[in-house]
């Protein structure tokens, strides 16, 4: 597992326009220059917040990657996969914490 890699990757996705283009553009290209594994690359590319916190990538990180890159930026739908629960979908929160 390389936790700081993935934190480094998606908080360059947060904040650089740079980086965002070619995520957009190649998302594959993008991510072949940092030192993942080919499961860690799909989790991003997949945007599997749920597997990334799992791994104890920073919530506040999945939570700004999502915002500023997943399809639809959608927070219910970032909280459902994270596995919450309709209580849990109401209130605030970048993790789940069982």
């Amino acid at each position: 597992m390389s936790r700081n890699v993935l934190e480094r990757v998606l908080w360059q996705l947060s904040v650089e326009r740079a980086a965002k283009e070619r995520f957009r553009a190649d998302a594959g290209k993008f991510l072949a220059r940092f030192d993942l594994s080919e499961e860690e690359r799909q989790m991003v590319i997949e945007f599997d917040v749920s597997a990334l916190q799992r791994l104890g990538v920073n919530p506040m990180l999945t939570m700004g990657f999502w915002q500023e890159l997943s399809p639809t930026r959608d927070m219910a739908l970032y909280k459902e996969r994270l596995g919450a629960s309709d209580e849990q979908r109401a209130a605030f929160s970048a993790a789940l914490k069982g």
